[in-house]
C-alpha cells in the first residue's frame, strides 16, 4: 500500500495551513505526501506563523503561499480544510474534512499559541488515523 498523501488548505495559504503542513511534516513519516495551498493565496506568510514555528524548532517550507495551481493536479488521499470555505471540485480528493480552525488575523501572539496548540492534536489525531488505515 501506498504512502497517503494529504494536503492542507486555508483562506490565504499564509498561517492555518502552512502550520498544519509543518507540524505533519515534523510528525509523520517522511515517505507520506504532504503540503499546502490557499484558496486565494496572499503575498507573504504571516510572519507571527513563523514565528510560533521556530518556537517550536519548525520552519515553513516554502517562503510564499501558493495556490491549487502549484500542486500539479495530483489526487489527495485527503484534504484538510483549515477554517475556510469548502475546496470540493477545486482540487481532486478521495476525501475532504473541514477543522474549524478560526484564522488568528494578525491578532496578538496569544492567538497563535492556541493556534498552534489547536493544530498541534488536530494533526497529531489525523496522523495516528492514517497510519492505523494505510500502514506507514
Amino acid at each position: 500500500m501506498r504512502a497517503p498523501s494529504i494536503l492542507f488548505v486555508c483562506m490565504h495559504n499564509a498561517c492555518r495551513s502552512q502550520i498544519a503542513e509543518a507540524l505533519c511534516r515534523s510528525k509523520a513519516p517522511s515517505s507520506w505526501a504532504l503540503s499546502s495551498a490557499g484558496l486565494r493565496p496572499s503575498e507573504g506568510v504571516d510572519p507571527k506563523a513563523a514565528r510560533i514555528l521556530e518556537e517550536h524548532g519548525l520552519r515553513i517550507r516554502e517562503a510564499k503561499p501558493k495556490g491549487f495551481d502549484s500542486l500539479g493536479g495530483r489526487e489527495w488521499d485527503c484534504v484538510v480544510e483549515v477554517g475556510c470555505p469548502p475546496a470540493k471540485g477545486l482540487v481532486p480528493a478521495r476525501e475532504i474534512r473541514h477543522w474549524n480552525i478560526a484564522d488568528p488575523l494578525d491578532g496578538p501572539m496569544e492567538l497563535y499559541v492556541e493556534l498552534y496548540a489547536k493544530l498541534e492534536k488536530q494533526v497529531a489525531e489525523l496522523i495516528v488515523e492514517f497510519r492505523k488505515t494505510t500502514g506507514h
